[in-house]
């Protein structure tokens, strides 16, 4: 094998693989993308975003009434769950637990009979037996 000469060396300069002319070379402070990514490109997250915000016409009981999308889907998923759809009711329950505190209403910490009913009924469905029932 024939020794090479070190890449880094300055002294008799030539072109090839890794050593492009020095007129063609990027100056300091030049960008290999002048124009860039254009301003206001809007990524997935930020146009889902902008279409659960979008704002719908309904009609709700026969009074038209605007919402959002996220309005109306998390409307219908609670509609399904109180339908008996227990695939629902799980997923409501499992976004219910996703709020942030801030947005829980914790001013009465006790739970009514009727929802007491209703947590317990849910139990026995979905696990075959009562919260209560060991």
């Amino acid at each position: 094998m024939s020794k090479r000469p070190p890449r880094h060396s300055l002294g008799n300069y030539t072109v090839g693989k890794g050593r492009p002319p020095t007129a063609t070379r990027w100056k300091p402070g030049q960008s290999g993308n002048p124009k860039g990514r254009p301003k206001g490109t809007r990524n997935a997250a930020t146009m889902a975003k902008a279409e659960l915000a979008r704002k719908i016409v309904v009609n709700l009981n026969g009074v038209k009434r605007k919402m959002s999308v996220a309005q109306i889907a998390f409307r219908r998923l609670g509609d399904k769950s109180t339908g008996g759809d227990i695939k629902a009711f799980n997923y409501l329950l499992t976004l219910q637990d996703n709020v942030a505190p801030a947005d829980v209403d914790t001013a009465d910490g006790t739970t009514s009979e009727q929802d007491k009913q209703i947590i317990e009924n849910y139990y026995k469905r979905s696990h075959g037996k009562g919260m209560h029932d060991e």
